[in-house]
């Protein structure tokens, strides 16, 4: 199986230590959301929580993909038929600021 590695900066405007349960909440749902499109071979969670502009890379263990659609088109779409699963364990979330 490959390995899947993934960093993930995410922005949480306003994140204060009032809002750190509701946000970790957050990150945990957009982490399942994307392990549940990888699963599927659904895009879809990809276009919505990963940011894709000119130049973008993304790493995998296969090696890299240029852009979010080549990411998509020859991982996430085609690599469904194997029945991979994703499991994201002991997840830790640690706030700074504005980030987590």
């Amino acid at each position: 199986m490959k390995n899947l590695i993934f960093v993930l900066t995410l922005t949480l405007i306003g994140c204060g230590n009032n809002k750190a349960d509701h946000n970790e909440a957050l990150i945990k749902n957009t982490i399942d959301d994307i392990r549940l499109g990888w699963e599927n071979g659904d895009g879809a969670a990809f276009r919505k929580h990963f940011l894709d502009w000119d130049g973008a890379r993304y790493f995998e263990g296969g090696g890299q993909n240029e852009g979010l659609e080549d990411l998509i088109v020859n991982h996430v779409e085609p690599e469904a038929e194997l029945g991979l699963g994703l499991v994201f364990d002991n997840i830790q979330t640690h706030f700074e600021g504005n980030f987590a």
